[in-house]
């Protein structure tokens, strides 16, 4: 399969990953996705195919039991699924179709002739969508009109999170001295990109992924004290931005009771909107001054408590009992098809999203296919950080990439479920990818040009000449 990767299969192969790559990042651009990933699963398909018949013995897929596992498990759900066509067609965006990708992503990590044009397509990816959240900020808005180019940004949630994963792959980039600075670089694009969405959880995630990026490692006294420091650091600009990004969110609340004090009618905005001012602006309503702002932010408390993730957790929570082993069939909002009828109508009015989903990726799992399901997720899961595990040793960049990517979804999605369609496929692709390169770095192959040069060498080199017996009786070479 190495061989067949370096001919036109291989370059084809690379090239519209790279192109899935990109347009995850912006998740309008469903007719060049759902075309990539046709490509990518035909040549894998492909290449599969080709390798048992002539080679059987070097196929090996990686994750291929707790992955297998849990796909056979979650399509078995169609069976006693509440509505068996969701199931199926969340199976394909969600297992199916990520699954192969995340096969042909590890194929071509594998092979570092290839991996610089899918770095090039993230970064070109994260790099635009930086530039566009910085002067697009007043519209990321999700009730704000996107103009232009920003047609193509998609929901804040789905930004933040393809972002952070985007972390992991340029962290190993900035690992290797030749691609160090755009490592770096594409690093500070993804940070921009989350901070712009004011996103709360997205600070939490990454000081998740800061910490296991980061962490000292074993070595002199001294360095280990200037990387504690530089920890520490960090962590303390996070926790500013994150009370920053929270206030924010919470000024959106001031100008409507700045306005009812004055008398001014100010249209109402939902709690959570990150950008008021140009909505507004739009309707024609005055922004107040920011220090008469400042001065009603003594009610964060208050706005703080209205978060309904809790009373939305505990509501599902106690649908639970209803079908606890087998749940009501994989899919994200299969949870809400079969218990949204159920929301009590104060809740609803808190919060719409209610009916969309559990607000929680394990809770949404236990709700879907039930503990069994769940139980298989959790081995898949641990059978991906024990693949990085492994590689602690060898390669600690790739191990802490790999751990980093899987420990900030998992943190992303504690308060939210984005494993689904291009989330999902980012997530799988960025696993798969990192996931080559370890095996790269471990049990790496030589080179025809360096196998025959061995050959050569083992040829030409001139027999050394037999002694005679020594006195002792041995054979002296």
């Amino acid at each position: 399969m190495n061989l067949r990767l370096r001919s036109w299969v291989g370059e084809v192969l690379s090239a519209f990953c790279a192109v899935l790559l990109f347009v995850v990042m912006f998740d309008h651009m469903m007719a060049i996705k759902f075309a990539a990933i046709g490509v990518v699963v035909a040549i894998t398909v492909f290449l599969v195919v080709h390798s048992l018949v002539h080679a059987p013995r070097e196929v090996r897929f990686p994750l291929s039991l707790p992955l297998g596992l849990w796909a056979g498990w979650a399509l078995l759900s169609t069976i006693w699924s509440v509505d068996p066509q969701a199931t199926l067609h969340a199976w394909l965006d969600e297992i199916a179709y990520p699954g192969v990708c995340f096969f042909a992503f590890w194929l071509l990590g594998r092979e570092a002739m290839h991996q610089r044009r899918m770095q090039a397509a993230s970064w070109l990816a994260c790099g635009a969508l930086a530039v566009a959240s910085v002067v697009g900020f007043h519209f990321l808005d999700p009730a704000a009109p996107k103009p232009g180019l920003l047609h193509f940004y998609a929901r804040v949630g789905h930004t933040s999170t393809v972002a952070l994963m985007a972390i992991s792959v340029f962290a190993a980039m900035a690992a290797v001295r030749n691609t160090r600075l755009p490592g770096v670089v594409g690093v500070l694009f993804c940070v921009v990109i989350g901070a712009a969405t004011l996103n709360r959880f997205f600070w939490i995630a990454l000081a998740v992924v800061g910490v296991v990026l980061l962490w000292p490692r074993a070595g002199s006294k001294e360095a280990r004290r200037r990387a504690y420091l530089m920890l520490g650091a960090m962590l303390v600009a996070i926790a500013c931005a994150t009370l920053l990004s929270n206030q924010m969110r919470l000024m959106a609340l001031v100008p409507a009771a700045i306005a009812q004090g004055s008398g001014t009618s100010v249209t109402q905005r939902p709690a959570d909107s990150p950008h008021a001012d140009s909505y507004r602006a739009a309707n024609g309503a005055a922004s107040p001054d920011l220090l008469e702002r400042l001065d009603h932010l003594g009610g964060i408390d208050e706005a703080t408590s209205r978060d309904t993730r809790p009373k939305i957790w505990a509501f599902y929570a106690s649908q639970l009992r209803k079908h606890p082993w087998l749940g009501v069939g994989f899919g994200k909002p299969l949870p809400a098809l079969a218990y949204g009828h159920l929301v009590p109508a104060a809740l609803f009015k808190l919060d719409e999203n209610v009916k969309t989903h559990a607000h929680n990726l394990f809770l949404n799992t236990l709700l879907q296919t039930g503990v069994i399901g769940l139980a298989l997720q959790l081995v898949l899961f641990a059978s991906i950080g024990r693949r990085f595990y492994a590689v602690r040793v060898t390669r600690p960049m790739l191990c802490r990439a790999g751990l980093a990517l899987l420990l900030g979804m998992l943190a992303k999605n504690m308060t939210d479920d984005f494993m689904w369609q291009s989330t999902a496929l980012m997530f799988w692709a960025c696993c798969g990818w990192l996931l080559g390169q370890c095996e790269a770095a471990t049990v790496r192959r030589a080179s025809p040009g360096l196998r025959d040069a061995g050959q050569r060498f083992a040829h030409e080199r001139p027999a050394a000449p037999l002694a005679a017996h020594s006195k002792q009786g041995e054979l002296q070479v």
